[in-house]
């Protein structure tokens, strides 16, 4: 099972046990078809560490493996009402209407009742109901690209490409869609690179079906060599840059493709980025300021490129 399926699992079976008085490792095992070894492996590495700060025992999940039989209690920390702020609000409330807007009717039930009480949670005093509509774009976009991927036929569309920096048209075989960390994707083939390519929903300016009929087979996603996200290969082939990142600046670990991770302590990380080009490179590095170091970098990626970056803006924005 990958990451997620074990995590989904895991979702279910908490509570499940929890609602009983003990439950045998064999029901689990045989109820949530989850093998007994990576079962007990994850009890005894992840939910045996479930809780709220500061993660003493006593903020834990209480969890007792005993002859055979599972037992998992609550904590009263379980009991508090979550509390959350206007942005933590909008944001849920955001990707669960983005999930609705996709779901056939008859399973919006859990779902729906959720985003109510959201959307009351953002009106002061709480007794009226704020609705938060999300833009049509994305979704007359994600229609096209239902329609080209239910009838195999290409789409041309305008793209900007982050990493480039540049725009220009591209001819797309949509293979699939997700949503990911707030963004919509579709990956598919691109007859411009000549492989398979990732593409970020909302750096579209333009989409045109073609009527170019194309055929697939889903295994040729997995054997592509290169990381999905952005299509950014990570077999070595591009220059790299060797950077040290405060805690703050770890979201690049999850954003960008990269060849290595290093754990440094305080929450600090040492990780190597291919570099598609100088100016996403520039980029970077002005958005992370202080809380990056470059360790090391290839020929003509070091200190140099941050500095006259930031040169330019200096003489740029001098009045």
């Amino acid at each position: 099972m990958t990451a997620l399926d074990r995590l989904r699992r895991l979702l279910a079976i908490i509570p499940w046990v929890a609602g009983s008085d003990g439950v045998d490792i064999t029901a689990i095992v045989d109820r949530f078809d989850y093998p007994r070894d990576e079962l007990l492996e994850d009890l005894k590495e992840v939910v045996w560490f479930v809780g709220v700060h500061p993660f003493t025992y006593d903020c834990l999940l209480e969890m007792t493996v005993d002859d055979e039989r599972l037992w998992i209690r609550y904590g009263d920390w379980f009991r508090r009402p979550m509390k959350l702020d206007t942005a933590e609000i909008v944001a849920l409330h955001a990707a669960g209407r983005s999930v609705a807007a996709l779901a056939d009717g008859d399973e919006m039930g859990p779902l729906e009742r959720a985003l109510t009480k959201l959307s009351a949670g953002l009106a002061v005093g709480g007794d009226k109901v704020v609705e938060v509509r999300l833009g049509s774009g994305f979704r007359d976009l994600l229609d096209q690209i239902q329609d080209a991927m239910a009838r195999s036929t290409a789409l041309e569309i305008d793209y900007y490409s982050y990493g480039r920096d540049s725009a220009g048209t591209r001819l797309v075989e949509p293979h699939r869609y997700h949503a990911d960390k707030g963004h919509w994707y579709m990956s598919g083939y691109c007859h411009e690179a000549g492989g398979q390519r990732m593409f970020r929903l909302d750096r579209i300016s333009r989409c045109s079906p073609t009527g170019i009929p194309f055929s697939w087979e889903p295994n040729l996603w997995e054997t592509a060599g290169e990381d999905p996200v952005g299509g950014i290969p990570v077999d070595g082939s591009l220059p790299e840059v060797f950077l040290e990142l405060d805690a703050a600046a770890r979201w690049v670990v999850e954003e960008y493709p990269h060849t290595g991770l290093e754990e440094v302590g305080s929450g600090r990380v040492r990780v190597s980025l291919p570099v598609s080009t100088p100016s996403w490179l520039e980029r970077l590095l002005l958005r992370l300021g202080p809380s990056a170091t470059i360790i090391r970098a290839d020929e003509g990626l070091g200190v140099d490129v941050r500095t006259a970056a930031a040169e330019r803006l200096l003489r740029r924005y001098d009045r």
